[in-house]
């Protein structure tokens, strides 16, 4: 992807948005930007960064998907939920 390409992506995302990473196969939160790469996290606590062509936003099922193992993760935190 040339210089050009990924800054037409760019403007499209936002600090807050769910996104869906391709590369890794998930959905995420961006956290931040730093040049053409996202960064990334997850409510379990888990960050990466990814290239901005390798996201995009996440579908209706994605952000059910996140916030279910936000909750999850907040019970198990908890000690409510099983292991």
């Amino acid at each position: 992807m040339s210089t050009g390409d990924w800054t037409k992506v760019l403007p499209s995302l936002a600090i807050g948005m769910v996104v869906y990473d391709r590369r890794y196969e998930m959905p995420g939160t961006i956290a931040d930007f730093d040049g053409p790469m996202v960064c990334l996290t997850r409510p379990t606590g888990l960050k990466w960064r990814s290239h901005c062509a390798s996201v995009r936003p996440a579908t209706a099922y994605e952000r059910r998907q996140l916030r279910a193992l936000a909750r999850l993760h907040a019970q198990r935190q908890r000690g409510i939920a099983p292991a």
